[in-house]
């Protein structure tokens, strides 16, 4: 089975006396323990009972071909429910798994920073909002601010109360490695003396006039793309639910850090739930 040999399903499993566990194979797949010293104790378990799949009801067939169709970007409800034969509410859920695992991967990185002396990152903020529908009343904004390193694709998303210029340098040490170059448009609050000071050395270009800086070559073309795709899967969405866009943004993140880094999506993905949820080979 493809999720035992990622190390996501155990290989192996043991009763709570440490005797070795059978796997059957029926209408339901199970750990039994064939001992006969085991009387009076639970001896048999579920193979979805103690890792990632714990809850879950959908066949591991139908999972692994959503985790793959997943991973290249072909989860919309209609397709799922064609070729998959899965609900459009299951296809809510385990596109939330998916977010969760991206998510889960971001947070226990800390010390994710990008760019560092010598690279360039290109800075801007950009509102993101969601009709109901596509029509209606528009919702409260919501402001996003990103970066993008030019040399190595890497980049960051992140939901901001406001644009001032403490809340975006607050981000921007948090993020950008001291010793970068970075570039961003002409916003008040991008305070060339404070970004300077800070360790940073800090290029603008004026969009009224240039898209690229003569002078200095200072542009946000890159950024201004990020934002494009990432736009682009918000519409494919409808829009995304105000207490979804952390998540969403998690996941473009995901995508884009695998992207920079040659990996593939799917393999990466199967990797990480094997690596943060590891499952349980003892039968408790």
């Amino acid at each position: 089975m493809m999720f035992q040999s990622k190390g996501i399903l155990p290989k192996q499993r043991s009763c709570a006396n440490g005797h070795a566990m059978k796997l059957y194979v029926g209408d339901d797949v199970q750990w039994k323990c064939t001992s006969r010293s085991c009387q009076g104790v639970k001896k048999s378990v579920r193979m979805r009972v103690g890792n990632w799949f714990q809850g879950s009801r959908i066949p591991f067939v139908t999972a692994l071909r959503f985790i793959y169709c997943w991973a290249w970007e072909l989860t919309s409800m209609k397709f799922c429910e064609r070729e998959l034969g899965i609900s459009q509410e299951t296809t809510v859920d385990w596109s939330a798994y998916m977010r969760e695992v991206c998510a889960y991967y971001l947070l226990l990185k800390p010390e994710r920073m990008i760019g560092g002396p010598g690279l360039v990152v290109e800075i801007d903020e950009s509102v993101f909002t969601r009709r109901k529908y596509n029509v209606g009343r528009i919702l409260p904004q919501r402001w996003v601010f990103g970066g993008v390193c030019r040399e190595t694709g890497e980049c960051f998303l992140v939901e901001v109360p406001n644009r001032s210029a403490a809340t975006l340098l607050d981000v921007i040490k948090q993020r950008i490695k001291l010793g970068t170059t970075i570039m961003s448009d002409c916003w008040k609050a991008y305070k060339t003396d404070e970004l300077n000071a800070a360790g940073y050395e800090h290029l603008k270009v004026n969009h009224t006039y240039n898209f690229i800086d003569p002078e200095t070559g200072a542009s946000t073309q890159k950024v201004e793309r990020m934002w494009g795709s990432a736009k682009w899967r918000n519409k494919r969405h409808r829009g995304t639910a105000t207490h979804h866009l952390e998540s969403y943004l998690c996941e473009f993140m995901f995508r884009q850090e695998m992207k920079s880094a040659g990996e593939d999506c799917y393999e990466a993905i199967l990797h990480k739930i094997a690596q943060y949820w590891p499952p349980e080979e003892k039968l408790e």
